[in-house]
């Protein structure tokens, strides 16, 4: 159920024919007949500086949406939040799938380097070892 839209100077609801109703930008609706009545750029309801807009159906739906029902909106940011939520979703997934690939390569590089380094140590000749003038051997 969407908020009932009324003036807060006179209390009108809207009816045909209905005046203008405004949205102040501190947050007060006021109609036609009542803004008129009131100094321009100044609230009548707590009288401070302030900038008005008429509430039209093409007012933007940021606004139109101050008057919508709870459940209306939602269903609708509901919607919207699996929308985004699928979306990055699907791109962290692309991301640790390249991450992944990249850890394979990684991996088998490691491995073949490792192999040719295992290969390399049995191809060298043994070392000769030799004894040290104060070994153990040697003072007996």
């Amino acid at each position: 159920m969407a908020v009932p839209v009324f003036c807060n100077v006179c209390f009108c609801e809207p009816r045909k024919p209905t005046p203008r109703f405004s949205l102040t930008s501190c947050g007060h609706v006021v109609c036609e007949i009542c803004l008129q009545k009131g100094k321009k750029d100044e609230c009548l309801i707590c009288r401070t500086p302030c900038r008005t807009l008429f509430l039209s159906k093409q007012t933007n739906p940021d606004i139109q949406s101050l008057f919508m029902g709870i459940d209306t909106l939602c269903k609708k940011y509901s919607k919207e939040i699996t929308q985004v939520s699928e979306f990055q979703e699907k791109h962290r997934k692309h991301l640790l799938a390249y991450h992944r690939q990249k850890t394979v390569k990684l991996e088998e590089s490691l491995k073949k380097v490792t192999q040719q380094m295992h290969q390399i140590q049995c191809m060298r000749p043994p070392e000769q070892t030799t004894q040290l003038p104060f070994s153990s051997t040697s003072r007996n």
